[in-house]
């Protein structure tokens, strides 16, 4: 439950556990969860969206109307739109990313899923990656949901984050490390 209390810690948090609640009284909250991941994905992209919410020079009528636009093209569900609307009339445009992850952990905690991510320099067989999923849910009696992705600046090693716990084996931060001790010399 320590991703609930990350979520209370933010801002966003408070529209994320009201339309969480409005899911769960309707029962709507997979396919909810559905369209909040996609809406999180368009916000993601480099396509100036995300730029235009976070900028306070754009009135909040503007942004609104274009939410409405894209809420029409993506068919985003009613709580869903209402939330997105209100957060924008409120001024909390800007945090609309925070709200998608907040209301995505939510979910989670709700199936007792556990999000791990791990970051390697190479492409890690899926064979492994199974071995490794079925590992942490013995250990942690929880599901999970396990995110993957290379890069090859950690140089070799990998980062294995559960929860808010990283557990850091790669070359690059053993390099920093030891940068960091001839610096105190």
């Amino acid at each position: 439950m320590q991703e609930i209390s990350e979520i209370n810690s933010k801002p966003s948090a408070r529209y994320a556990l009201a339309l969480f609640s409005l899911c769960r009284e309707d029962k709507t909250d997979n396919e909810i969860e559905k369209h909040v991941l996609n809406l999180l994905a368009i916000l993601k992209l480099e396509n100036g969206l995300n730029s235009f919410l976070r900028n306070p020079t754009y009135s909040s009528s503007d942004q609104e109307n274009v939410i409405k636009t894209i809420s029409k093209k993506i068919k985003l569900p009613k709580h869903l739109h209402n939330t997105v609307c209100l957060m924008i009339m409120k001024g909390r445009g800007y945090d609309l990313v925070n709200f998608c992850e907040d209301f995505l952990m939510l979910c989670s905690a709700s199936k007792n899923e556990l999000t791990v991510r791990i970051r390697t320099a190479k492409k890690i067989s899926d064979l492994k990656i199974e071995e490794l999923k079925k590992s942490i849910e013995k250990i942690t009696k929880r599901v999970v949901r396990l995110e993957s992705e290379n890069d090859p600046t950690i140089i070799a090693g990998l980062e294995l984050k559960v929860g808010s716990f990283l557990f850091n084996s790669s070359i690059n931060s053993k390099l920093e490390s030891m940068r960091n001790i001839l610096k105190r010399g």
